[in-house]
């Protein structure tokens, strides 16, 4: 490195850094793992505040980013004429010399500017106006690598007018010789590979695909460490009038110095066109990685062979649609493509990237859905799924089944009409009406439609939407098991014609249904597995997103009675220290983070749920380091941090389950009998005004007295429950509890 000495200056200034739409959560983690600074997210990019080396460096390093702009000025204009003349206050021999060049990219909507190009000519008559004026000369225009680009958001007539200090989208890493068809672009690659959960540097990464290779060299140049913009020759601030050319010798030195080819493991794709491969060589050596990553002409779909070595990560861009003719042959394709990687590459994972999301399902995989953004104007999904091994037989899936009753639906051909049939489907089709003008009144997506209004139709039936409107929905019937004096036959009857009706009035597919048997549960029994299927879908709830599960288990990862408490965590969360304890899959968590939680710390005993809600927190997008999950069990661990006289919370939720006796504790656990000790063991650690949310589910709860005397108890049973979960009032019951003044 070289023996410069550089001074840098801390002044910070406030940027906005531009990325696609979908990427801006990965924008801001790189922001923060690149310069260490927070930032504000906003659609299509982040505000932050950056230092001038700062700029440099994340101009340098970033994998996500489109643009980085240094706004210059802001203010709100009436016509073209006040743009025009505010534009001339600006002195703007400080950014260019009178013989530079420029260039403008203006954007513009709801607003008296109304076409871009004309905004962009406006914009450089007033720079250069001022250049004529002040010194009696004019920068010239080169569109391509000007000294400056001059960058223009227009909106509502309120003006924001940046430099751009990338020059060219930082996308450009300047390696690329020819794109091939349809190819992705840099930093959307980047972006597939960082949410693929490839462990980059550690094991195999093959696209049977490739194409140019675009996800190969990103792939590469993460595992070995190497700034994606080291090649490039044009950045914006090269020709500004404040470059600091010593610092961004500096910053190359170093790049040069962090990489770490050693660390890239095996990376190789195939394509079956000989000019994609041609193409696809042809960057990896422009990229230096010739030595790194290896390309094949190779038809996937035609050999039997099995990927050998150690198992990685199967990653792939397959066609949307565009290239082939005919819906029918796509879905064809998604399912040979499908089969083939079960059959070459069992054991190993898969991240699959497509437009074509309404045939993915083709593949037989699951719908873990790790990314959404567009590729151009193509909406897009980064699927990942763990890829069978094949090697089970049937029968020994079979007797990994169930630990409770899942029914089929396939045998929904009941010899007769049940008995009350036409009577459910009067009740089915009032109760729909009713609830989802409700639902929809008040943004619930997710939502319980029936529950045992009928005592001969004793189930209860919640719906769940998938983000995805082309997925859905799906629906979950949990039977309360009849009395022993109904005769089962009857019962089930009863069951399958009431799934056939249901099936039809919601116009739902029938592998969107679980049908499940719901007897009282004895320990951990109502969390234990009923099937195995580890297909998961994507809700909404608020503005936060949830993973669910409706065949593996009893219950589906989202309590849908405790809806409106979670969103009072969220409104009431900002600033606060929160603790979930028996966070089963972390939803009120989210939302604790949705509502600006400094902290959270959920605690469960179920390495599998906290597994879940881990997926939970970064399925949107939340930090490890602020949001820490905890495995323990919940008594032991309050009174540990009692001992270690910890910080108190803000907010606290207890949602205990009503019964447990887990082999992972050595006490066994009664809501009625152990829930004041735990109260006041919850309140020795919150705060003198903060609150705790008491819930449980046992019907025939009664609160202690000397928690009444003890503290300030609100019933909020009725409060918590909203227009679905009316017809029963005692599924939960809740409580805030606060300390007396």
């Amino acid at each position: 490195m070289s023996n410069t000495v550089v001074k840098l200056s801390k002044r910070k200034n406030k940027c906005f850094i531009a990325c696609a739409p979908g990427l801006e959560r990965l924008l801001a983690i790189e922001l923060k793992k690149i310069c260490a600074v927070d930032c504000r997210l906003r659609r299509a990019g982040v505000d932050c505040a950056l230092t001038q080396e700062q700029m440099y460096r994340f101009c340098l390093w970033s994998r996500i980013a489109n643009r980085v702009l240094y706004p210059l000025v802001s203010f709100q204009i009436e016509d073209e004429k006040s743009y025009y003349n505010a534009l001339k206050e600006v002195d703007w021999s400080r950014h260019v010399g009178k013989s530079g060049t420029v260039a403008v990219d203006f954007f513009c909507a709801s607003s008296c500017i109304t076409h871009s190009r004309y905004g962009a000519q406006l914009t450089k008559d007033a720079i250069v106006d001022w250049f004529r004026e002040q010194h009696g000369e004019r920068p010239g225009v080169d569109r391509e690598k000007p000294d400056i680009r001059i960058n223009v958001y227009l909106f509502k007539n309120k003006a924001r007018v940046s430099l751009d200090m990338s020059g060219q989208s930082l996308h450009r890493r300047n390696y690329r010789t020819q794109g091939g068809a349809a190819p992705l672009k840099e930093n959307l690659a980047a972006a597939i590979v960082l949410s693929s959960q490839w462990y980059a540097g550690k094991e195999p990464l093959i696209d049977p695909m490739c194409g140019s290779a675009t996800l190969l060299i990103e792939a590469a140049m993460i595992a070995g460490n190497i700034a994606p913009g080291i090649q490039r020759d044009y950045f914006g601030f090269l020709g500004w009038r404040k470059h600091d050319a010593a610092l961004w010798h500096m910053l190359q030195e170093e790049a040069e110095a962090q990489k770490s080819t050693s660390d890239i493991p095996q990376i190789s794709g195939f394509d079956i066109d000989p000019d994609a491969v041609q193409i696809a060589k042809d960057n990896i050596s422009q990229a230096g990685l010739a030595e790194f990553v290896s390309v094949e002409r190779h038809d996937f779909f035609a050999s039997a062979a099995t990927l050998q070595g150690d198992k990685g990560v199967v990653i792939c861009n397959p066609p949307y649609g565009e290239r082939l003719e005919e819906k029918q042959q796509l879905a064809k394709f998604y399912a040979q493509l499908g089969r083939t990687l079960k059959q070459r590459a069992g054991g190993w994972r898969l991240a699959l990237f497509t437009g074509a999301t309404s045939v993915y399902h083709r593949t037989g995989f699951t719908r873990k859905i790790a990314l959404e953004c567009n590729n151009g104007n193509i909406e897009c999904k980064l699927y990942t799924a763990r890829i069978p091994e094949n090697r089970h037989t049937d029968k020994e899936i079979t007797d990994k089944t169930p630990v409770a009753p899942v029914l089929s639906v396939s045998a929904l051909s009941p010899p007769a009409e049940a008995p009350g049939l036409g009577q459910f489907a009067d009740r089915l089709r009032k109760n729909l009406r009713q609830i989802q003008g409700w639902a929809k009144s008040v943004g619930a997506s997710n939502y319980r439609i029936y529950d045992a209004d009928l005592p001969d139709y004793a189930f209860a039936l919640d719906l769940y939407k998938d983000i995805d409107p082309a997925f859905g929905p799906y629906l979950c019937m949990q039977e309360y098991k009849a009395p022993a004096h109904i005769d089962e036959e009857l019962a089930e009857l009863r069951l399958l014609g009431a799934a056939q009706v249901i099936l039809q009035q919601l116009n739902c597919s029938e592998s969107n249904l679980a049908i499940k048997r719901r007897d009282r549960q004895r320990g951990g029994r109502q969390y234990g597995r009923l099937q195995k299927t580890e297909v998961f879908h994507k809700v909404m709830e608020v503005d936060s997103r949830f993973l669910i599960n409706i065949h593996d288990y009893l219950d589906c990862g989202l309590f849908l009675d405790h809806r409106k408490v979670r969103q009072w965590i969220g409104a009431n969360s900002a600033g606060k220290r929160f603790l979930n304890l028996y966070c089963y899959t972390g939803a009120a968590t989210v939302h604790a983070a949705a509502g600006g939680a400094a902290e959270t710390i959920s605690v469960d005993l179920s390495q599998r749920y906290l597994s879940w809600a881990e997926e939970n927190l970064k399925l949107n997008g939340y930090r490890e380091d602020l949001h820490r999950l905890e495995r323990a069990d919940c008594s032991k661990w309050i009174d540990e941090y009692i001992d270690a006289k910890r910080p108190a919370f803000d907010l606290i939720f207890l949602d205990p389950p009503t019964f447990s006796n887990s082999a992972a504790t050595s006490h066994d656990w009664d809501v009625q009998r152990d829930h004041e000790v735990m109260i006041k063991r919850c309140m020795a650690i919150l705060d003198s005004s903060g609150t705790l949310v008491f819930s449980n589910n046992f019907r025939r709860f009664k609160l202690s007295e000397q928690i009444s005397v003890s503290y300030e108890v609100q019933n909020k049973t009725r409060w918590s429950l909203q227009r679905d979960f009316s017809r029963s009032a005692r599924i939960h019951q809740c409580w805030f509890i606060r300390h007396k003044a």
